[in-house]
This record gives structure tokens, C-alpha cells and sequence, in this order.
């Protein structure tokens, strides 16, 4: 019964270190935020620019090796240089709202990678809202 209460124990803990990870720590980067919120916007309008900012916190140069995104609609872009220690970068995403409507989110898997051969996958997002040309007039 010990051992198993033990076990438990142990199994938790892990689990909540788990939950405490954040994004990018494992390769050395932080970002700025990891979802943007566009709010409202016409069905219309042109493409929705946001910028991820990453700065490299470790002691190794780290790449981003890939960006993809969950649709077409949906367009990373970075610099694929090595991001040196105390640098940062912008991860530039464009989202087309022509054919979305209502509340959309859209995913950004970023892969990373430190000098040292530590990988890590980020996901980034972007949501709001895409409204209707004919709600907005009236």
C-alpha cells in the first residue's frame, strides 16, 4: 500500500512539472506571447498581420527549422538564420479572412532547434472573429 501511495505520489508530481513547461523553455527561447487575439474583422478585409516575437535565453544558437500552419489561409514566415543567445527574431504570420466566418483559431507549429540538439515543437495561434460584409453595414 506504501509503495503504491508512493507511486502516485511520484506519478503527480511529474505530471504537474508537465504543466509548468513553458513554451520554447526546453531549446532556450521565450516568446512574447503565444496566441493573438484580431478580434472582429470583416470577411473582406485584407490579411490580418501579426508578429510572434522569440528571443534566445539559453547559451546556444537555436533554429527555427519549420513553421506550418493549420490551413491555407493561415501564412508563417522567419528568418531561418540561427537566432544567437541575448537575440530575437519575429515569427510573421498572415491570416486571409476571405471565406471564414464566426470565430476561428488557427494553429502555427513552429519547430525548434538548440545548437546543442534539443528539439522542441511550439504552437502558436490566432483567433477572432470574422464577420460578414452585410453585418458590418448594418
Amino acid at each position: 500500500m506504501k509503495r503504491l501511495v508512493i507511486c502516485l505520489v511520484a506519478a503527480l508530481s511529474l505530471l504537474a512539472a508537465a504543466a509548468r513547461t513553458v513554451p520554447g523553455e526546453k531549446v532556450g527561447v521565450t516568446f512574447d506571447e503565444i496566441s493573438y487575439d484580431f478580434g472582429n474583422i470583416s470577411a473582406d478585409s485584407q490579411p490580418v498581420v501579426h508578429e510572434f516575437i522569440v528571443t534566445n535565453t539559453g547559451q546556444d544558437a537555436v533554429a527555427i527549422l519549420k513553421a506550418t500552419a493549420s490551413c491555407g489561409c493561415t501564412r508563417p514566415q522567419f528568418d531561418p538564420k540561427p537566432l544567437k543567445p541575448g537575440k530575437s527574431t519575429k515569427i510573421k504570420v498572415s491570416f486571409l479572412p476571405a471565406g471564414q466566418k464566426g470565430f476561428v483559431k488557427k494553429d502555427i507549429t513552429v519547430r525548434l532547434r538548440s545548437g546543442k540538439g534539443k528539439s522542441e515543437k511550439v504552437t502558436l495561434s490566432l483567433e477572432g472573429n470574422v464577420v460578414p460584409v452585410s453585418k458590418l453595414k448594418d
